[in-house]
């Protein structure tokens, strides 16, 4: 009787030992698909080959192209993300084309209304200036274009500056550049033949 009721402890250990353990390792299991789901983020909504208008009273002040469109909305922040890259043309009050950027990659940060410009990109003004650096920001709000990367900015006529980083106005014409190096073409008029 006695190895009976040791035996049946036994079982009834090891069954609640069991018990416990699984009990304990699908609490592991719970937490962990927790923390994956609540890290992912996934796009409320997504589009390929993708054109948007942004209008004011009718006038086309931009249009965005994307490869690929992604709208991330959460608790944190909203954004829409161009992972394969496209490309904004800005427009004048009189309907002329400003300018063009294109990238490998975009995000318009909503509530900032800012766009960042990743990887290979390329900005040309209306007056032909070529922009070339790796990061670049639009802030649409202080109608700011900016990079703190090195940029180089070739003229139409081919003179190229470099800097470290730059600043322009939205419709880069007023471009700063700081630490400056280039090349620059100068026409001597005292010069006599």
């Amino acid at each position: 009787m006695k190895k009976t009721i040791q035996i049946e402890f036994i079982y009834k250990s090891i069954v609640a030992l069991l018990g416990v353990t699984m009990l304990l390792s699908c609490e592991n299991s719970i937490k962990e698909v927790k923390s994956i789901t609540a890290e992912e983020t996934r796009p409320e909504t997504y589009g390929e080959n993708v054109e948007f208008i942004f209008t004011d009273s009718t006038r086309i002040q931009y249009k965005a192209f994307a490869i690929v469109f992604l709208q991330i909305k959460n608790e944190e922040e909203e954004y829409d993300e161009f992972p394969k890259g496209g490309n904004v043309i800005s427009y004048n009050k009189d309907g002329s084309q400003a300018w063009t950027i294109k990238s490998n990659y975009a995000k318009h940060i909503v509530k900032d209304q800012i766009w960042e410009l990743r990887n290979d990109v390329v900005a040309v003004s209306d007056d032909g200036k070529t922009i070339n650096t790796e990061l670049m920001y639009w802030d649409q709000k202080s109608r700011k274009i900016y990079s703190d990367q090195y940029v180089r900015i070739t003229e139409k006529d081919g003179q190229m500056l470099e800097g470290n980083s730059f600043t322009a106005d939205d419709k880069l014409n007023q471009i700063l550049l700081s630490q400056v190096s280039g090349e620059v073409f100068l026409e001597d008029k005292n010069i006599k033949e």
